[in-house]
């Protein structure tokens, strides 16, 4: 007698692997960063800042920049915002922190906010990394 494997169970099988594997192997972002403006009186803007910490050891010190843009991508504002101090509670994985920043409403046409994190250090460490979402962690200090 013959033994004839069967070939679409073991590609069911291998498709099965490859794709768990893709899934799995996946790296996830360390922040999660949410930027919600709030026109305040047609005057002002509201702009909140919320960061998520996913990495495994917490942060003790966190800056960026919230950068202001017009509705033609053109930089009007930058503003440089320290979301955690050393002397302030480490932020935990899974957790988060929000700070407030305000902004001159200037036209009619709201602009677009952006923040870019420019200093992390992890508690217990001397060493400053800047963060950036195509190049990930870069020692500074």
């Amino acid at each position: 007698m013959i033994f004839l494997p069967n070939f679409s169970a073991m590609k069911l099988t291998l498709i099965f692997i490859l794709l768990s594997s893709l899934i799995i192997g996946q790296e996830r972002e360390p922040f999660t960063i949410e930027i919600r403006p709030r026109v305040i009186d047609n005057a002002k803007i509201l702009v909140n800042i919320e960061i998520t910490n996913h990495l495994k050891q917490p942060i003790d010190y966190l800056e960026g920049f919230l950068s202001e843009y017009s509705a033609d991508k053109i930089l009007i504002d930058e503003k440089r915002i320290v979301l955690i101090y050393n002397y302030e509670p480490a932020l935990q994985t899974g957790f988060s922190t929000v700070k407030t920043a305000k902004f001159d409403l200037r036209t009619d046409e709201p602009p677009t906010f952006d923040f870019n994190i420019s200093k992390v250090k992890f508690i217990g460490e001397s060493r400053v990394f800047a963060w950036h979402k195509k190049a990930g962690f870069i020692r500074i200090d």
